[in-house]
């Protein structure tokens, strides 16, 4: 400008470039970024807010509830993520891709106390029908119907007329420790009715209707993504009432579940047939 005075500036060009660029020692790092050796599923670890004291940290509201599962060695997918890292974990498929399921399954069950003193005990076959959902990667619900004919005999009425007939309804809370893994192990716990019929001292056949509250543990394997297999070993325990005492039937059974309710397919250009999961 007319009359004015130029100034010039000490900052060079390289200095500018080197103040807005900095090396690749002084980056930081994103918030969540994760090692590069990292699992492909593994998530980034949650942060809390927490004061500047020594006290423990402090979770969301959000996550408050299904966190006193911790209390408890229980796991949910909100805050335990699909699997605990046993079981060898899935990845590109899942469990909940196919959450709804039917079966069958065959075993043997043991009566293991006799209804009263005059009558006995038995071992017999054991199977039925159930069908059930997988509603998270660690939890579910099945109901299920099996029957038995156990022969029960009244060593005071030998001749009496036996129904040798064993019925039980049952629906269950399922859970799943190791979550979303090809080994699945998993605890059962239900309610239920059994009806048994067995005979009296005065040769009659007498019915019973007992509360049912299984209590048991079993392993599934998939052998195919819609198929797969499952032992279990349960306590069938049935609450006693006049003149019928408690009973713990104990079952082991071996059975096949259909799983179905997949995932569409995936209409990707370059793979129509692949399946999302």
């Amino acid at each position: 400008m007319p009359g004015g005075t130029e100034e010039t500036s000490d900052t060079t060009s390289s200095d500018v470039e080197a103040a807005i660029e900095p090396g690749a020692d002084d980056a930081v790092p994103l918030p969540n970024a994760q090692p590069p050796d990292a699992h492909p599923f593994a998530q980034p670890p949650k942060e809390y807010d927490t004061d500047q004291s020594d006290d423990a940290v402090q979770m969301p509201e959000s996550d408050s509830y299904f966190s006193k599962l911790k209390w408890l060695g229980l796991r949910h997918s909100s805050v335990n993520g699909r699997n605990a890292g046993m079981g060898i974990p899935l990845t590109g498929t899942s469990w909940l891709n196919r959450p709804f399921y039917l079966g069958g399954d065959i075993g043997t069950v043991w009566l293991t106390r006799p209804i009263n003193n005059d009558l006995t005990t038995d071992t017999d076959m054991f199977g039925g029908v159930f069908a059930g959902c997988d509603w998270d990667y660690y939890w579910g619900t099945e109901l299920a119907i099996n029957r038995a004919t156990p022969e029960i005999i009244n060593e005071t009425a030998r001749d009496a007329k036996r129904g040798d007939t064993l019925m039980e309804e049952t629906v269950s809370l399922m859970y799943y420790p190791w979550g979303d893994s090809l080994f699945r192990p998993y605890w059962r716990l239900g309610i239920g009715a059994t009806e048994i019929d067995y005979p009296t001292d005065h040769s009659h056949r007498r019915d019973e209707t007992l509360w049912t509250f299984p209590i048991g543990i079993g392993l599934k394997y998939p052998f195919r993504r819609f198929l797969a297999a499952r032992a279990e070993f349960t306590d069938q325990l049935a609450l006693g009432n006049d003149g019928v005492a408690t009973q713990h039937n104990l079952t082991l059974t071996f059975g096949l579940e259909w799983r179905f309710g997949a995932h569409p397919r995936s209409y990707w250009p370059w793979n129509p047939s692949r399946h999302i999961w």
